[in-house]
């Protein structure tokens, strides 16, 4: 069988076909070493006439029946594979097989398992072959129920959720949604749980860049094909794998192989009546997509956000987990209480107690909150306004998961909708407030440590002002500390990494600022062009002597103060709360007043280059020139450029400021005359 091993690797359709006209015989014998026969291998050849006349050579009626229930190692049959190629019609000429009288003492062909309890119905959902499972119920008008589960009890829906096929899941649950939509897995969790769990299929949680994040929103186009355009500007209406179409059949094998599906094989995905600059928008960025990876890329994901957004809509529609909630113990403040032995051992055992203790099950929402997917958040709140005061079994609400979490957009939904207060106001069962739960460092998102403690002190202040006054003071029973003991104390590691990071940063630019302000001092006593016999500079009245002068001085002064802003970070004691504004802020100067003093040492660089040469009145010379000069700055200004970005939070502090000291007749001026709607998510 070494022959027609090799015809089925080299996707030689024709001889294989015609290798197994001419030996009959071998048809059921093993090709490979996992037991795949020739209707194992025939099923990904895109050729259903040739599976046909492969099937009718097999003249013993009890011969085909044997034949067709084959199967492999991981117990596949053949009508398995054609279920993962999606084949309608090589299914129609194996299902005939089915119908016949000698295959009533056979096991029934959909009905047979493989080694993890997928029927060949249950195998076309979890590979996303829509057009299949829709001929398997409204052609040949098949029951999906029994087929709804596997070995390990995760349901046909949990499977098709699980490989990203979002568009048969929504297939899936809009026929059957009464019988899949509740149904729990191994672990416990329903689809929506399950989708709570997964925050890279979210458009909230998908990391782009500034390109893809120009050109994914549809909100910019013009007011009038806005709501045209607003769910599918970029990608089609529900497109799934499904509706790939090739013109060639071993062109798909090649490409189901590789895993890469090529944006000019989608069906026209639109019916219906659309503006003409509909379609050459969606032309134009079809005909860019065939070009471009990139931005076929960000189409299919851009789908597939969209496909998952309508799954959760449906889901959470029907979602009641929200009901069962816990009652919120009402618990005083405490001060503390002193510790004796046989006290500290007896919380020493409750504490291993506490670590070895089951999770409690979180609903959709609170699931969703530790993920940070605001979609999720937003829809099952908009449909249950009540769910929003939900509590777990550990006594934790939706700002507990926010803040533990870090989830910043999912804390900034429950401010607008004025909720963080009166959340806030509880106490959990192990005795802690929110704030207790600002302590647990996840890992910052700024570059460098300085900045990683910058943000966990803005994340402490932010929920600090939001809890009751007299909550700061409270003291928690596993530690029996408040919440900003227990923040210190669990930051210490991350403040001598910070304190370690800003020097050396500073010590090292501070002496390029040094080397910044020697050059240019020494520049001030060297005149470009030299002196006159009465000690005036020769080009003392030249336009480009002056910017010499003026960029020579500004450079000299920017340099050294940097010098003493870096210095000043040297000398400070760098405490946990100097890293809240101090600190960075001085850094930030520091690094304006470094990159403004190289700038201008070029430029004054440049001015002395163009009088010794005498280019002025060169334009391109001069251009180049300058363009020459700049690069050294261009790659500064590039490297530094994050730890800019990381540092508006010292310009918006400042911005904070110095709006607490506008008078507030001006700042209601300033507002907007209408408002947003706060529960209009």
């Amino acid at each position: 069988m070494k022959k027609a091993y090799i015809l089925a690797k080299r996707y030689e359709w024709e001889e294989f076909g015609k290798f197994f006209r001419e030996n009959k015989e071998l048809l059921d014998k093993e090709i490979d070493l996992h037991k795949s026969t020739a209707f194992h291998y025939a099923a990904h050849s895109g050729r259903p006439s040739m599976y046909k006349e492969m099937l009718e050579m097999v003249d013993d009626p009890i011969g085909i029946q044997h034949v067709l229930r084959l199967q492999d190692d991981m117990g596949n049959t053949p009508l398995h594979e054609v279920a993962f190629v999606g084949e309608v019609e090589m299914t129609d000429h194996i299902l005939k097989y089915n119908d016949d009288d000698e295959s009533e003492q056979f096991e029934p062909l959909l009905f047979m398992k493989n080694n993890l309890g997928e029927t060949p119905v249950y195998r076309a959902a979890a590979l996303g072959k829509t057009k299949l499972l829709q001929h398997f119920v409204c052609v040949l008008n098949i029951d999906l129920s029994p087929h709804f589960h596997r070995n390990d009890s995760m349901s046909i829906l949990h499977t098709a959720v699980i490989d990203q096929f979002f568009g048969t899941a929504l297939w899936l649950l809009k026929t059957y949604g009464d019988q899949l939509a509740d149904l729990e897995d191994d672990n416990g969790l329903t689809t929506l749980q399950l989708l709570a769990t997964m925050p890279s299929t979210f458009r909230s949680q998908t990391q782009m860049g500034a390109f893809k994040n120009f050109i994914y929103p549809s909100k910019s186009l013009p007011t009038s094909i806005h709501l045209e355009f607003q769910q599918q500007a970029l990608l089609p209406k529900y497109q799934d794998y499904q509706f790939y179409q090739d013109e060639e059949p071993i062109k798909r094998r090649e490409d189901l192989e590789s895993g890469e599906k090529g944006i000019n094989q989608w069906s026209h995905p639109y019916q219906g009546n659309h503006s003409a600059f509909f379609w050459l928008w969606y032309s134009m960025w079809k005909a860019m997509a065939k070009e471009w990876k990139g931005i076929e890329k960000l189409w299919r994901k851009k789908e597939m956000h969209k496909l998952a957004e309508e799954l959760v809509r449906l889901l959470a529609e029907k979602d009641k987990s929200w009901q069962q909630t816990s009652i919120a113990t009402d618990r005083t403040v405490s001060m503390g209480k002193k510790k004796d032995q046989a006290s500290e051992k007896q919380e020493e055992k409750s504490k291993d107690q506490q670590k070895h203790a089951e999770k409690p099950a979180y609903t959709p929402l609170l699931m969703a909150a530790c993920n940070g997917i605001l979609e999720i958040v937003e829809v099952i709140i908009r449909f249950h306004p009540q769910s929003i005061e939900h509590v777990s079994d550990d006594e934790q609400n939706i700002l507990y998961m926010a803040v533990k979490h870090r989830q910043l957009e999912v804390y900034r939904l429950l401010k607008k909708l004025k909720m963080v207060r009166r959340l806030a106001g509880k106490i959990d069962k192990l005795g802690n407030t929110v704030l207790h739960y600002t302590a647990e460092f996840q890992g910052g998102h700024q570059p460098g440590y300085a900045l990683q403690l910058q943000e966990e002190l803005h994340w402490f202040e932010r929920i600090e002002k939001r809890l009751p006054y007299h909550y700061t003071i409270h003291y928690n029973k596993e530690d029996n500390k408040t919440a900003k003991q227990l923040f210190q104390e669990k930051h210490n590691d991350l403040l001598r990494e910070a304190r370690n990071w800003i020097k050396e940063t500073a010590q090292s630019c501070s002496a390029v600022a040094v080397l910044v302000a020697t050059v240019v001092f020494a520049a001030a006593y060297t005149v470009p062009g030299g002196t006159d016999d009465n000690g005036l500079p020769r080009f003392l009245h030249h336009p480009i002597f002056l910017v010499f002068t003026i960029m020579d001085v500004v450079s000299l002064a920017s340099s050294l103060a940097s010098v003493v802003m870096f210095l000043s970070i040297l000398t400070s004691p760098c405490e946990m709360w100097d890293f809240r504004s101090s600190l960075p802020r001085k850094l930030m100067a520091g690094f304006a007043c470094l990159f403004f003093s190289m700038a201008t040492t070029m430029m004054s660089f440049s001015a002395t280059v163009l009088i010794n040469i005498k280019l002025e009145k060169n334009k391109w010379t001069s251009t180049l020139t300058y363009s020459a000069a700049f690069f050294p700055v261009s790659i500064f200004a590039m490297m530094q450029f994050p730890l800019y970005v990381a540092m508006r939070g010292c310009l918006r502090s400042t911005l904070k400021r110095l709006k607490k000291i506008t008078p507030r007749y001006i700042r209601n001026l300033l507002k907007r005359s209408k408002r947003k709607k706060i529960w209009d998510i």
